[in-house]
């Protein structure tokens, strides 16, 4: 990864600026939840324990099986269907004995007329649609008119026309059209809707549902039946004085509900209205990541609720405080709701002797708190992000012109290192930072290098200059010596310091012909040859003097016009071909190659059956550089490929190595420019 990219992935840690007053934010939500619910319930518990006495005691003596009666906004239409009743699938849930027949019961009141409805479910196989024989209820109505009497036996589904019996003492009374009905059947069994016209102030009422159970035998489900109550089930209407008495005491802007131990809702406060604005999805979504999973969403909320089944009226009834916080998909209220029990009495300090009789249902609804918090997430994070964009910016300008200056001073190093030039000036040189250090020190280092290898390039010629006196006088004594009588053993030591100096008189000769190459560059005599055929003779050449080797060429397919000295090249792919064919076997390849390309003609030499040593191929091409594991017993120095280089500059271009692919060996290229003749 280059310097500027982890400078800016170090940037990143700049968001957890925004990330902690995320955080910072979550916990001033919290606060301001708490507060809310901390008031509420205080609220809530004030209106608990101030409930009137009459009303405390009215909860504490409700009889466990009633039915609470449905305010109804219009009377329904009497066809069997629901849909008319409010929540109808809060009712008065029966079962009978076998577990057959499953019965949930309304009841309403719309003017002065009762409605009831029976919505009846029985098992699939006593499900018999069109077959109503064996089926039938029998209803009793308790008023202070007497006792009435309804015996519903249809003969078909649709309208029904009742006839009722009231007693009046020992003399019973038939009643003609005093009430409607509609039996609908249904996939799951059958609905009857009723209305008695008049009975709204009904005190109570029993039934008696008949039906054919899986035996074929008539069987019963009563109202009290499979429980110890009593049969008669009262009707009783919502508390008005209670309502009043919550609508007078609770707070603006909130609602309270009195529920009782069943979740029956007796008593409402009415419903305040709230100022919610409309708000769009892109302006709750932020509270609903603030918030978490803290805040339910409603779907449809109830305005006036018969009954409360969940939490935390279900919590609060099981003698726990509980809140729950929801919002409204539509706008930006939410809503806080409460419920503390109300205890039977309220007085006692300890709730062991207590229970629960019902519980006050509290609930504040706003848009302050969304608003609020969608306002400061909006400060903060545009704030933090600004800081955390500015701040990454600064870092990647500042990890760019970073980047750029090294680069910079790498490039002009690459290239002082090609020149072998001491006198390359370097970039940020005068600069007081550490990068200047750094230039500086490069210099420096550079011109030793230099230094050094001109010194190396010049050993060559100093050494051979100084060694041939020495050796003339070595060779001059030791044939003076051969021709005087010596034994056997002084004459075998003669001898191999005789080939010593010959070993020695060769690696003269091999540094004086670098030297004398160096001086001979000058004076060289340039010509126009076809590069073609000069290659084509110097392979036959190679061939006659290696006929046991393999020597492979590969020309150009036209005839290529070049300007060069052509003792040079021819010196230095000799070189290039002993160094080729030295380092391999008998049985691998020699390949030559010339190739134009462009603005450039390459001349390569490849043989198989070696590679070049990991050490930087640049080296091999340095004064006195061999890289040879084994030298054998001619002396080697490593001036051949030196003086490769040499001519290769001498000509413009230069000389390069590299592994060929895979096993197949190693090829040294000398890429010099076409010049135009």
């Amino acid at each position: 990864m280059s310097l500027r990219n982890r400078l800016l992935a170090l940037s990143l840690l700049t968001l957890l600026l925004p990330w902690s007053g995320w955080k910072l934010l979550q916990e001033l939500e919290r606060f301001l939840r708490e507060t809310q619910e901390t008031s509420l319930l205080a609220t809530a518990r004030t209106l608990a324990s101030t409930l009137p006495f009459e009303q405390l005691s009215q909860l504490q003596y409700l009889p466990p099986n009633y039915l609470v009666l449905r305010a109804l906004k219009r009377p329904p239409e009497l066809d069997g269907y629901s849909d008319d009743w409010p929540q109808a699938e809060h009712g008065m849930e029966m079962l009978s004995n076998d577990q057959l027949m499953h019965l949930r019961l309304l009841a309403g009141t719309s003017g002065s007329s009762l409605y009831l409805l029976f919505d009846v479910r029985k098992p699939q196989n006593l499900n018999r649609p069109g077959d109503l024989s064996g089926h039938g209820i029998e209803i009793l109505l308790r008023s202070p008119r007497g006792l009435q009497r309804f015996d519903v036996r249809p003969e078909a589904p649709g309208p029904l026309q009742l006839r009722g019996e009231i007693g009046q003492g020992q003399e019973v009374i038939r009643l003609e059209g005093q009430a409607e009905g509609f039996w609908l059947e249904t996939a799951e069994g059958y609905r009857l809707e009723l209305s008695f016209p008049g009975q709204a102030r009904l005190a109570d009422f029993q039934f008696k549902l008949q039906y054919v159970n899986d035996s074929g035998e008539t069987a019963w489900l009563r109202s009290g039946s499979n429980s110890n109550r009593s049969a008669w089930i009262p009707l009783v209407p919502p508390w008005s004085a209670a309502s009043a008495s919550l609508a007078s005491t609770t707070p603006s802007g909130s609602q309270a509900w009195l529920v009782d131990r069943q979740g029956w809702v007796l008593a409402d406060s009415g419903k305040t209205p709230v100022e919610g604005s409309e708000s769009t999805w892109l302006q709750r979504l932020p509270y609903r990541w603030v918030a978490g999973g803290r805040t339910v969403q409603r779907t449809q909320p109830e305005e006036t609720p018969l009954r409360m089944l969940q939490d935390p009226v279900n919590s609060a009834l099981l003698g726990d405080e509980a809140t729950l916080w929801s919002q409204d998909p539509e706008t930006a209220v939410l809503s806080n709701t409460v419920a503390v029990p109300v205890w039977s009495d309220s007085q006692a300090d300890s709730r062991v002797l207590s229970r629960v009789l019902g519980t006050i249902v509290l609930q504040s609804s706003s848009d302050g708190l969304l608003l609020l918090t969608n306002r400061v997430l909006g400060r903060l994070l545009l704030t933090t992000l600004v800081i955390s964009f500015g701040l990454a910016a600064g870092l990647w300008y500042f990890a760019t012109r970073l980047s750029q200056r090294v680069r910079r001073l790498s490039a002009a190093v690459n290239v002082a290192m090609d020149k072998d030039s001491p006198d390359t000036q370097l970039p940020l040189t005068r600069d007081g930072d550490e990068l200047g250090e750094l230039a500086r020190n490069n210099e420096t280092l550079l011109h030793a290098v230099a230094d050094y290898n001109q010194y190396l390039q010049t050993l060559a010629g100093k050494l051979s200059h100084e060694l041939k006196t020495p050796l003339a006088i070595t060779r001059s004594s030791l044939e003076n010596l051969s021709s005087l009588p010596l034994d056997e053993d002084a004459r075998r030591f003669l001898q191999r310091a005789q080939e010593g100096v010959e070993r020695q008189t060769a690696i003269v000769r091999a540094m004086s012909e670098a030297s004398r190459l160096e001086a001979a560059i000058d004076s060289a005599d340039w010509e126009t040859i076809d590069l073609n055929q000069w290659l084509h003779n110097c392979a036959e050449g190679y061939r006659s003097m290696h006929p046991q080797r393999r020597i492979e060429t590969h020309l150009a397919g036209r005839a290529v016009s070049y300007s060069c000295a052509p003792e040079l090249l021819a010196q230095a792919l000799d070189k290039l071909v002993d160094n080729a064919i030295s380092l391999s076997g008998a049985d691998d390849v020699v390949s030559l190659a010339l190739l134009p390309t462009g603005e450039h003609i390459e001349l390569t030499v490849q043989n198989s059956g070696t590679r070049l040593p990991a050490e930087l191929p640049g080296r091999l091409f340095n004064s006195l550089v061999s890289l040879r594991e084994n030298r054998g017993s001619v002396p080697h120095l490593g001036l051949g490929l030196y003086i490769v280089r040499l001519v290769a500059q001498a000509h413009g271009g230069q000389a390069s190595a590299r592994n060929l692919p895979g096993t197949a060996g190693v090829e040294f290229t000398l890429k010099l420019p076409l010049k135009k003749l």
